[in-house]
């Protein structure tokens, strides 16, 4: 197998390119060209993807949402490695393992198609959020400088629950004062875990959950009651399956996440599915 491979330096920093170069090499993969993450915008790197080639990326999911936005309705396939720190993505396709494990098993490769999701011109694979989370994550960055990743999350996530922010919404026409809305490309299971997981990949539709929590208080007890597997009957949510939803608020722009970056868009905000666009490779 031949492949063009793009890794990322920053994401953990353990595979560098002589590691991956001994690791294909060993499982007789060969590596015709190599490009960083910041080296996305590459014209040479669109002219291979113009062309058809295997997209070995390796990195989290933030390298992942940039691969795709270039494989995407291309003749190439992406083929995610988990170089991350959550790597929902690798994870929700059932890619188990580390990296030497799952490219030992290449001759398992099989290809898949499978949906992303957009938020106006924005390619998100696993989800989107408005609200709590994307400020959460313009907090982390502005001081990561200072603090270790995960301690600037939770304060991060801390600092947002105390301001606790009740955006004006407009959504199929009802106004609604919401701290968060989230967006996850297909079907995501939150009965049994505060961080939800997906169920299929392919499936065509949105999963849409909007909070209308009054307070910070009852945010976290939806939350918690979330984590114990009581859904069904909270008042603080709303779940639904959608093939899209456009979403008005009273501001021009807000900050809106996709697959764990942040990104301020132009409201309105409008999210749709698109099937079956993306061809990966996917190894059990």
């Amino acid at each position: 197998m031949r492949v063009v491979l793009i890794y990322n330096t920053s994401s953990g920093g353990r595979y560098t390119l002589a590691r991956m170069r001994r690791i294909c090499r060993e499982n007789s993969i060969a590596i015709d060209y190599s490009f960083t993450a910041r080296q996305l915008g590459s014209p040479k790197l669109a002219q291979l993807i113009k062309r058809g080639v295997t997209v070995m990326a390796i990195g989290g999911d933030g390298t992942m949402n940039g691969a795709a936005n270039l494989i995407v309705d291309s003749p190439s396939l992406l083929l995610p490695l988990p170089g991350g720190t959550l790597n929902h993505f690798v994870r929700d396709l059932g890619m188990t393992g580390s990296v030497e494990d799952i490219i030992s098993r290449i001759e398992k490769a099989r290809e898949q198609k499978v949906d992303v999701g957009y938020v106006n011109d924005q390619l998100f694979l696993n989800n989107s959020s408005l609200g709590l989370y994307p400020f959460s994550l313009l907090d982390r960055k502005s001081s990561s400088k200072r603090l270790t990743k995960w301690v600037a999350a939770v304060y991060a996530g801390v600092r947002q629950l105390v301001v606790f922010r009740r955006h004006r919404l407009i959504i199929d026409g009802k106004k609604i004062r919401s701290p968060f809305v989230f967006v996850g490309n297909n079907l995501y299971d939150i009965s049994l875990s505060l961080i939800p997981g997906r169920t299929e990949l392919n499936s065509g539709v949105l999963t849409v959950m909007v909070a209308s929590s009054r307070s910070r208080w009852h945010l976290v007890r939806a939350g918690f009651n979330i984590a114990r597997g009581k859904v069904s009957h909270l008042d603080d949510f709303s779940l639904e399956k959608r093939k899209s939803i456009d979403i008005y608020t009273h501001k021009t722009t807000l900050p809106v996440s996709f697959d764990g970056e942040v990104k301020y868009l132009s409201s309105p905000f409008y999210f749709r599915t698109q099937p079956a666009c993306l061809r990966v490779l996917v190894i059990k």
